[in-house]
């Protein structure tokens, strides 16, 4: 008897604590659905872009590490900001040697990197403006940058 007593009891003991427990719980479930829709959907528009902007700021700042998960959710969000950046966003005509310097910066791609494409005294030459890319050239690189070939057709005559 007593044992149906204390069993009871932490039962109800249970059941008072349930609800706010469940509004808790809904409240990061909301969150969390919040953070995954921002990693995986599409950006939609210029303001959205920009909350994505700011929760990969607020991610960065709560990781210790790039390891950290805040930063592996911040390169997600990153991943949609990239796609839509490369769909809307107008560059402005490069050179060759421009464009190709500014993605290796961007990317901290080494030439050696690259010697799959080119050798590293004819990238030299491309980046310094003595010598254009070959069509094969640009398609190497517009597939290794994940760029559409005409990010490198400016100058080809």
């Amino acid at each position: 008897m007593k044992r149906d007593k204390v069993e009871t009891l932490g039962l109800d003991s249970f059941i008072a604590n349930i609800s706010p427990l469940l509004d808790c719980l809904s409240d990061q479930v909301v969150t969390m659905t919040s953070l995954l829709s921002a990693c995986s959907d599409p950006i939609k528009d210029d303001d959205e872009l920009q909350v994505r902007m700011a929760l990969i700021d607020e991610l960065y700042s709560h990781a210790d590490s790039e390891g950290h998960v805040a930063a592996k959710f911040a390169e997600m969000v990153a991943d949609r900001v990239y796609e839509y950046e490369r769909e809307t966003v107008l560059v402005p005509m490069a050179s060759q040697s421009e464009a190709l310097g500014f993605l290796m910066e961007l990317r901290e791609v080494k030439q050696r990197d690259l010697s799959n494409i080119a050798s590293q005294s004819a990238i030299s030459e491309i980046l310094n403006g003595k010598r254009k890319m070959t069509v094969v050239q640009i398609k190497g690189f517009a597939e290794f940058f994940e760029v559409p070939v005409e990010y490198f057709m400016h100058g080809i005559d």
